[in-house]
């Protein structure tokens, strides 16, 4: 195995074996590969990881499906895991936010309406897969012929995860029913806080709905797309996460020198259903659904 690089080795490894961790895998490279140190063992892990090579691990050191136990209001993840969805989708985010929800709160059916390239779906069938959890899931996308905006989602969940267009930022689609496609800002407005209720109305009493979206700047002028959400009139605002971005494509670009700052951060917002649908919230706005 003298030509076999290390990263191979310690695949073969892990699939013989399980998941593993340092010492035991520094020991088998140190039997191929005398005098290898274990920052290089460490380096080429992380690589694979990243890389979603070990994406099959079960229980142990580097295992993807664990729950980031000390997560906190701020999430950050400068390398992307491409064990899940589509890195090239415009607008594609990581996993592991969403992952380390489903475990914080013992998701047992979720439901994503606007899945993409189907991050969401890839992580609950990671989640079955490894770890055994059973969650029910349904995905829709208006490219799939589900449109959020006149259709009710299929049944009730105790997690509801959503991630919309961040306005026209990224133009998925076109046609009335294409969030992105809005030229108008309170047309788009209107349009997501039809979709967030629809959200909200398939939750299950006690289920959560978690919105993932981003602030806008157009000509200068600052569009606080989260401020429209944290005015949302339904349920028990819960958490606020800030998420910071990595990786932009507007990072491959340049700009003059701005007369603001660049925006570098997306939030998670929330929300817990805490009675049922036929109930007035307390200081309900008039959200006629589009029909």
């Amino acid at each position: 195995m003298a030509d076999t690089s290390i990263r191979t080795m310690l695949l073969e490894f892990v699939d013989g074996n399980g998941a593993s961790h340092i010492r035991e895998l520094h020991i088998e490279v140190l039997r191929h590969r005398p005098g290898t140190p274990e920052h290089t063992i460490r380096a080429r892990l992380s690589e694979a990881v990243e890389d979603g090579l070990l994406d099959r691990l079960g229980d142990g050191f580097y295992d993807i499906y664990a729950e980031d136990e000390e997560m906190t209001s701020v999430v950050s993840y400068p390398q992307r895991c491409s064990a899940w969805g589509v890195a090239s989708y415009r607008g594609n985010c990581d996993g592991r936010l969403l992952k380390d929800l489903l475990l914080r709160y013992k998701v047992a059916s979720c439901a994503d309406p606007m899945e993409g390239s189907g991050t969401s779906r890839d992580v609950v069938e990671g989640l079955n897969r490894y770890k055994n959890k059973g969650i029910r899931y349904w995905g829709g996308d208006l490219r799939t012929g589900f449109d959020l905006t006149r259709q009710e989602l299929p049944g009730r969940f105790d997690f509801v995860w959503i991630h919309p267009p961040y306005w026209n930022i990224v133009r998925y689609g076109s046609g009335s029913a294409d969030l992105s496609n809005c030229e108008d800002y309170e047309r788009f407005r209107e349009l997501l806080m039809a979709c967030l209720r629809r959200c909200y109305e398939a939750l299950e009493l006690g289920g959560r709905l978690a919105v993932l979206i981003g602030d806008v700047r157009r000509q200068g002028r600052y569009f606080a797309i989260v401020k429209d959400v944290l005015n949302f009139p339904y349920g028990q605002l819960r958490s606020i996460i800030i998420k910071l971005q990595h990786h932009c494509t507007s990072d491959r670009k340049g700009y003059p020198k701005l007369e603001d700052v660049p925006i570098r951060h997306e939030y998670c917002v929330v929300f817990k259903k805490v009675q049922s649908s036929g109930e007035t919230p307390i200081g309900l706005v008039d959200m006629p659904l589009l029909r």
